[in-house]
């Protein structure tokens, strides 16, 4: 028995062998198969992480390459760095300060993908911020300024808001941040010259006067706003002599010595010594009449200022003129000064003139127009707006020539054809909004408001306009006094605000709150109000009974600057005399 068992168990041990080489080999392969789900699962990860890796060497050459002024091959490294990660912070930032700097109209749409990233930095909405103000998109420059305002504001945060209030319109506002961005940084030129700037844009005499002393401080420095200061200081209009003198110290010690300067100069000399003119005029023409082009064009259009147009004819010949279209331009408006309408035509003649059809044609028009040929001035300015019609910028020149040439038609035609292209819509409705002023149809100017106001719902200038034109025309009174009453509170400082709402509450027949919208802290120069709101303040004056003081603010107003509807509100002013 023991025998027959122990001669029975070596074949049990050699079964058992191949069971323990199969668990060997199961736990291998399991091993194996784990391994494989392991890296299957995460290969997708990894793809991801070497794709990131790969954009962010792509995204640091492209700094690289912006830092170098290669702005074409640090566009071509951004690009490819959001081709492998759309959404990486690095190649978003890089790629967006590339086209502000550029300007670039994606610039926009690359800023607002930083915003939402958790990376945003301060700095990041700071130049959103600034972009979307220098581009009027100020719906949305308002939310990213608040966000801001809220956090410990530093002094690049309070310019903005300073900038930005400046383009609502809200001086006020502007003026007060830009005080807190200095109070901030005292020495910051950057904070410093935005408010003399500001400060010299008022009508009062004591900010103006501060402005040209925060100037003349920046003006003593060497910072990059000395050479800025000076400029600004020699073209403000209430320099006294002594100051004149010092302000021609100053743009003599400038280096390097440009034409913009020696012009300012100029004019300061001829301030402080008129018959010295003559002398003066032939010394900047010795001095600058054989320099490059950019400074020929800048003395030839200084000397048509100066009425000086037999000296920009002897500057240069005609044969140098046609080599560049500014510099023509300087010629033929010397000879518009001089009333050579002939020559003008027969140079318009000419086959090698390279201008674009659509602006021979305007000057055509002009020159007819001169020459008291209406019909051929008709029929150019036709033809102008036809040849520029699928362009634009063509359209702009044309339509702006024209209103600058009192052509009023001409004008309304080209800024209607520039209204169909949508990114010029808002320019053109605001030409025609001008023109229509011209003719006193209010009617006209109303369908542009409209227009206005829908293109840009957000502007507070829109809405303002539109509310004054149907308070005018005593539409919806009610609904536009709300508008007028909430822009005056919003803007307290906007004159034309509180004349919308005074106006809206002489519609109401609320003469007294009519009149508390005059009521201000800073006294207004009536002498620089448009003759339309000096129409509305007599009138409310009228409804309050003074009307002595109406009287004279009436004498002010010249009636031909009025619509038919302006002038109706002063008709009450018929009896009062």
């Amino acid at each position: 028995m023991s025998e027959a068992a122990s001669s029975a168990s070596p074949p049990r041990q050699e079964r058992r062998a191949p069971r323990s080489s199969q668990t060997r080999q199961a736990i291998v392969w399991s091993l194996i198969l784990v391994v494989l789900l392991t890296v299957a699962l995460g290969t997708k990860p990894v793809y991801h992480w070497l794709k990131a890796q790969r954009a962010e060497q792509f995204a640091a050459a492209g700094d690289a390459f912006a830092q170098a002024g290669k702005w074409n091959d640090a566009a071509q490294k951004y690009r490819a760095a959001l081709q492998l990660d759309p959404l990486g912070y690095h190649g978003l930032d890089g790629g967006a300060r590339l086209a502000t700097r550029l300007g670039r109209p994606e610039a926009v749409d690359l800023w607002e993908q930083v915003y939402k990233l958790p990376q945003c930095t301060t700095a990041d909405r700071q130049e959103y911020g600034k972009l979307l103000v220098k581009l009027d998109r100020l719906n949305v420059a308002q939310r990213i300024i608040e966000q801001l305002l809220k956090n410990d504001p530093d002094t690049r945060t309070l310019d903005l808001a300073s900038r930005y209030s400046q383009k609502t319109g809200d001086s006020g506002k502007a003026i007060e941040f830009a005080r807190l961005a200095v109070k901030r940084s005292p020495n910051d030129s950057v904070a410093r010259f935005q408010l003399a700037e500001l400060l010299a844009q008022t009508t009062d005499l004591a900010q103006r006067t501060e402005a040209r002393k925060l100037l003349w401080e920046l003006a003593g420095t060497d910072g990059i706003h000395k050479r800025p200061a000076i400029e600004a200081l020699a073209r403000a209009p209430e320099l006294s002599g002594a100051e004149r003198n010092r302000a021609l110290e100053a743009l003599d010690t400038l280096s390097p010595p440009n034409i913009t300067d020696a012009l300012l100069a100029s004019d300061l000399r001829i301030q402080l010594h008129p018959e010295d003119a003559d002398r003066i005029y032939d010394e900047m023409i010795a001095r600058w009449g054989r320099g490059e082009i950019a400074d020929l064009i800048q003395l030839a259009r200084w000397l048509n200022l100066h009425q000086q147009p037999e000296r920009v004819l002897s500057l240069f010949s005609v044969e140098r003129a046609l080599k560049n279209n500014e510099l023509f331009l300087t010629r033929l408006d010397a000879l518009g000064i001089l009333q050579r309408w002939n020559e003008i035509a027969e140079l318009l003649t000419r086959s090698d003139l390279s201008f674009d059809p659509s602006v021979v044609e305007s000057f055509r028009a002009r020159t007819a127009q001169e020459r008291n040929a209406t019909l051929d001035a008709e029929l150019h300015w036709n033809h102008a707006v036809a040849l520029a019609a699928g362009d634009p910028f063509k359209l702009r020149f044309v339509a702006n020539f024209a209103e600058r040439s009192h052509a009023a038609a001409a004008a309304l035609k080209a800024y209607e054809q520039l209204a169909k292209f949508p990114e010029h819509a808002a320019f053109a409705y605001r030409g025609i909004q001008r023109q229509s002023q011209q003719t006193g149809e209010v009617s006209a100017q109303l369908a542009a408001a409209e227009k206005i106001s829908a293109l840009a719902p957000d502007d507070p200038d829109a809405a303002a306009q539109l509310a004054y034109l149907n308070l005018l025309l005593e539409t919806d009174v009610e609904a536009n006094l709300a508008t007028a009453k909430k822009l005056a509170e919003k803007y307290p400082n906007r004159l034309s605000f509180r004349v919308t709402a005074a106006l809206g509450y002489l519609r109401h027949h609320d003469a007294g709150s009519a009149l508390a919208q005059f009521k201000a802290q800073v006294p207004i120069d009536w002498k620089r109000a448009q003759p339309a709101w000096r129409a509305v303040y007599a009138a409310v004056l009228l409804a309050n009974d003074r009307n002595d003081e109406a009287r004279e603010m009436i004498g002010t107003i010249p009636p031909d600057r009025l619509s038919p509807e302006e002038r109706a509100l002063l008709e009450p002013s018929q009896e009062a005399r």
